[in-house]
């Protein structure tokens, strides 16, 4: 396998933390920078195999990435700086006075915009129910936003689904997601049942 190869255009832009990041954790790469002229990037655009060919891009054996935040995020995971148990605590710390503002706006409504469902309260079911996975009893503090999940539970276009093989309660996310892919699951999983 060939060193990682990172291709951006010749200057800083999007690419720079990138470099540091790779310079910090002393990854012998290939820092490919590309001129403003046609036969640079425009040669090698669709000759890299990317799906969605862009710069910056970072390719290192099967791994080939565009978006600069992706890349970032996929480096800080692989070498260790993503910070994931600080950054889950401060997001913990957070949710109660954001929940504290959707009960204020559901107020006395069925769902979020009055007596109808709409899309959005699909949306929001499932963020609520990522927050419930993500810290047990973070909902018990807030029963106006425990009911309004009940209702959308309980809706009976959805029991069906809910009921079948075909409903994933688990994983959430992707297998290298931190919480929520390939993990275990939280044990109040099923505290709907």
């Amino acid at each position: 396998m060939g060193k990682p190869l990172l291709g951006y255009w010749d200057l800083r832009g999007l690419a720079e933390p990138i470099r540091y990041l790779l310079h910090y954790v002393k990854v012998d790469f290939e820092d490919k920078r590309y001129q403003f002229t046609q036969d640079g990037w425009q040669k090698d655009k669709f000759a890299l195999g990317l799906d969605f060919p862009n710069l910056p891009y970072y390719m290192e054996g099967d791994v080939k990435l565009t978006q600069s935040t992706a890349i970032l995020r996929h480096l800080a995971r692989k070498h260790g700086l993503d910070d994931f148990e600080n950054a889950k605590a401060e997001f913990i710390k957070n949710i109660p006075a954001q929940l504290k503002l959707w009960e204020k706006f559901i107020g006395d409504h069925k769902f979020l915009t009055g007596d109808n469902l709409t899309y959005v309260d699909f949306i929001a079911y499932d963020v609520f129910d990522f927050y419930r996975l993500f810290h047990e009893g973070i909902l018990s503090e807030f029963p106006i936003l425990e009911d309004y999940q009940a209702r959308i539970r309980s809706l009976p276009q959805l029991q069906e689904y809910l009921k079948s093989s075909t409903y994933k309660r688990w994983p959430i996310f992707g297998p290298i997601a931190k919480f929520g892919g390939a993990g275990d699951a939280p044990k109040h999983l099923g505290e709907y049942d």
